[in-house]
């Protein structure tokens, strides 16, 4: 922000200042006109005037003022029944009620805090202590009010953003569509590590029953990453005429990410294409981690996923390799929050440790009937996590074939 932009906010603020409503409650009217003309002279512009508590709390609750300036002493309702009314009210948490009494012992200020006075003035009124305390208190209640209307609109926009990133991944009708077309069933999971997030995971039913999956890992976490996670999701959908070949799609996504992603940015990703006739699965990666494939025997294998990550030069190239499967293979792509973040003990499972735990799910259950790998691979990651919330954004899929 500009000094100039910065005076002008100050500006803004201190116009909302001398236009806020005072109310100003005595049962004298010699201190109401004494407290009201030392406002006036100082620019407020918006006062009113109550005798007695009953009056005030009548007056509040048809049109809750800005600040109120509150003796202690008076008949019917005291100032003192005026707080406890107001701060029992929720609505009313946040007015600022500046007490003024002419008793200034311990113990009545401890009481007047006690019951939910903002500050403390002096009776006979010291105005320009007065007038230090009204401009403190209402600049501070605008700029919390500015500040919490701020926190609502970003939460506000933050819920919209966290809805468009749902939105752009594989629905559950879609995926039972696929399943009812091609037999297989499909298991995913998706947590972000906070209100958006970088991870973005997508199938595709492509021609000559093939099938296309990738899971894809932007940089950073957050707003910016899922910018990006738009960004190439959007890339993507221009490239339908590449989806059967994996090492071209990706040279060309590279291509129009590295213009696309801001400097600094990149993503990992892998991608394959599954031939359902025959079972081949052609694939390339770009320094994603490299996925697991579980025969119906229960036999293991890793598959390599490496590559220079997408976004980040423009003359990188991509391979296609191939894997032969079988009918009842499960084939596990993942994010890398599964090999990095660190367990109770303080280490972290490391591709090894994954294969492992995988290994150990596999031979335990019957995947190619129960379909809940993933889900049982997940509870036992997260049992072994402190906190349920990840460091970064976990993505996990399983195809069952």
């Amino acid at each position: 922000m500009t000094q100039s932009s910065a005076d002008s906010s100050y500006s803004d603020l201190l116009g909302d200042v001398f236009t806020a409503s005072i109310l100003i409650v005595d049962d004298m009217v010699l201190m109401q006109k004494m407290i009201g003309q030392c406002l006036s002279r100082a620019g407020y512009t918006n006062l009113s005037y109550a005798s007695d508590g009953d009056e005030a709390l009548k007056i509040i609750e048809k049109k809750c003022p800005d600040l109120v300036v509150l003796d202690l002493n008076m008949p019917k309702v005291s100032g003192y029944e005026v707080c406890r009314t107001l701060r029992a009210n929720p609505d009313y948490k946040n007015l600022p009620i500046l007490v003024q009494s002419a008793a200034e012992t311990a113990k009545e200020r401890t009481e007047v805090f006690n019951v939910g006075g903002t500050d403390f003035v002096s009776k006979p009124i010291n105005q320009p202590e007065l007038l230090a305390r009204v401009r403190m208190h209402l600049e501070n209640k605008f700029l919390i009010s500015n500040l919490s209307a701020f926190h609502a609109r970003v939460r506000s926009e933050l819920d919209m953003a966290r809805e468009m990133q749902q939105d752009i991944l594989p629905s559950r009708p879609i995926l039972n569509n696929l399943e009812d077309k091609y037999g297989v069933s499909i298991e995913a999971f998706y947590q972000a590590s906070s209100e958006l997030g970088g991870d973005l995971w997508g199938i595709w039913d492509l021609p000559n029953n093939h099938l296309g999956f990738y899971v894809l890992d932007v940089s950073g976490h957050g707003v910016g990453a899922a910018l990006n996670t738009f960004r190439a999701h959007s890339a993507m959908a221009m490239l339908d005429d590449y989806k059967l070949d994996p090492a071209v799609f990706l040279d060309h996504l590279n291509q129009k990410l590295v213009k696309d992603f801001p400097t600094g940015s990149f993503a990992t990703m892998f991608y394959g294409v599954v031939n359902l006739d025959t079972h081949k699965m052609t694939f390339a990666g770009a320094g994603a981690p490299n996925p697991l494939i579980a025969s119906k025997s229960g036999e293991c294998c890793r598959i390599d996923s490496s590559g220079l990550p997408i976004g980040i030069l423009k003359s990188a190239t991509y391979e296609n390799l191939t894997h032969q499967l079988k009918a009842g293979d499960l084939i596990f792509s993942y994010s890398d929050v599964l090999l990095e973040a660190v367990g109770k003990d303080g280490n972290f499972l490391g591709d090894e440790g994954l294969e492992k735990l995988f290994k150990k799910i596999i031979r335990k259950t019957d995947h190619s009937a129960d379909k809940k790998v993933i889900r049982f691979l997940l509870d036992k990651f997260f049992s072994t996590q402190t906190e349920k919330q990840l460091d970064d954004d976990l993505t996990a899929v399983g195809i069952y074939l």
